[in-house]
């Protein structure tokens, strides 16, 4: 929990009460059902909580900005996010119903208001949203083409409404079709631990 704090020090006291909530739920549910690996859920609030908020390091998001997390698994990037930006509002898809589950009990749990999971595929997904957040679900360009639909033409926020995925490894070839649109930043610009070496954030407008 304090490497949450050590790189979000003005989080509010519900914050960190939520953020700290994470690690006994995301424990017991991972007995039953698991959505995180047996080996990494020790190190739930680097791996998971820091690097889905690595996000927030891109873009402040203004209240009311409407975010779809795509292939969301147990809740991740979405869940710290809608943590973080409590005036905004999440949809968290997936098209694991066990995962749905999850995500559903943990969001219960810490009473997140603004989240709301959904057992749903996204090529199934009708709604539109101002950005599509997700973590290595599928090769960007295949992501792209399921999520355009669901991105609105009006802009609110400093950067246009977009895609915004979560990578590691060499994404050159991926992103090598929006080359002219993607920006593609480090991790470890960010945060200093070695884990996040080799990890970046995509964005691509739309």
């Amino acid at each position: 929990m304090e490497i949450i704090k050590k790189y979000f020090p003005a989080i509010t006291e519900q914050q960190q009460e939520q953020f700290a909530a994470l690690k006994a739920l995301y424990e017991d549910w991972n007995q039953k059902i698991n959505v995180i690996s047996r080996k990494d859920i020790d190190n739930l609030y680097e791996h998971h909580v820091l690097h889905s908020l690595a996000i927030a390091k891109a873009l402040n998001f203004k209240p009311g900005t409407r975010l779809l997390d795509f292939g969301t698994g147990g809740g991740f990037p979405g869940i710290p996010l809608a943590i973080m930006f409590p005036e905004c509002q999440f949809k968290l898809i997936d098209g694991t119903g066990k995962k749905i589950r999850v995500a559903t009990e943990v969001a219960n749990a810490i009473g997140l208001k603004n989240c709301r999971p959904e057992h749903l595929r996204g090529e199934d997904e009708k709604g539109t949203y101002d950005f599509v957040v997700s973590r290595a679900v599928m090769p960007l360009p295949d992501l792209m083409k399921i999520v355009r639909k669901n991105i609105g033409k009006k802009h609110n926020n400093a950067m246009m409404n977009g895609v915004f995925v979560l990578k590691g490894g060499n994404v050159d070839s991926e992103i090598h079709p929006f080359r002219k649109s993607a920006e593609v930043t480090a991790l470890s610009n960010w945060f200093s631990e070695e884990w996040f070496n080799e990890k970046y954030l995509i964005y691509v407008p739309v």
